[in-house]
């Protein structure tokens, strides 16, 4: 008998996990994520003792930046304007750009002018039009990559927030009610650069994109974030 799993079950496996970690760390949850954590980091931005206390902004987000574009390109697909929902065809990511594009923007205008919505999360939704706009740009000649995109804006904007408008106080997350977790920002930096270079070699592995494409994608992402900080602060 052979000791050693065969070639077809460790390709098997390979495949299940980057596609698991490609819809995980997909690029609609990723400006999620990114919001949730800064509630959890400084929830007194919010004007909350804690992150549950914003219960009911966080649902709000999930639905638009998450839900109501991916039932966007649920109708897309079923309706034949996209081939399929991971988006191989450079052509087919140009209508759920525009469906991203429409409602971020939407989401940007009505946050900007509230006061109790903080400049940093407003300056990550900047980020994320940016990108989008960038990316559409780009697409026309290019099938870039906009998991790297989410990730090269993601890591930019928690280095660029750590290093020019956290307070030194200000570097552990509140998760829980009862104090502070041992996580903080410079963690979540380091953890983020290895799930960013994971995603990368998951969609090399599905062969989704070229090496040129994920590259370029990551350096759109971070060309994003600091333009966007350098116009909200």
């Amino acid at each position: 008998m052979n000791k050693y799993p065969s070639n077809s079950f460790v390709s098997n496996t390979m495949r299940l996990l980057a596609n698991f970690s490609s819809y995980i760390f997909h690029p609609l949850l990723v400006l999620f994520y990114s919001l949730f954590l800064l509630l959890c980091l400084n929830p007194h931005l919010f004007g909350s003792m804690h992150w549950s206390e914003q219960s009911l902004l966080l649902i709000l987000l999930f639905i638009y930046t998450c839900l109501v574009p991916a039932i966007g390109f649920a109708l897309l697909r079923f309706t034949g304007f996209i081939q399929s929902f991971e988006m191989r065809e450079r052509t087919d990511r140009f209508g759920p750009l525009i469906i991203c594009a429409v409602f971020y923007l939407w989401m940007y205008v009505n946050l900007k002018s509230q006061e109790q919505i903080p400049r940093l999360m407003i300056c990550f939704i900047l980020a994320s039009i940016i990108s989008i706009f960038l990316a559409f740009a780009i697409n026309t000649k290019v099938k870039i990559s906009l998991h790297s995109i989410a990730f090269g804006a993601f890591i930019a904007f928690w280095v660029l927030l750590r290093f020019n408008n956290l307070n030194e106080a200000v570097l552990n997350f509140r998760f829980i009610k009862t104090g502070l977790s041992a996580f903080n920002v410079n963690h979540l930096i380091a953890i983020s650069c290895v799930l960013g270079g994971w995603i990368g070699t998951c969609r090399l592995y599905l062969k989704a994109h070229t090496a040129e494409e994920l590259y370029l994608g990551y350096l759109v992402g971070i060309i994003s974030s600091i333009l966007a900080f350098s116009y909200i602060f």
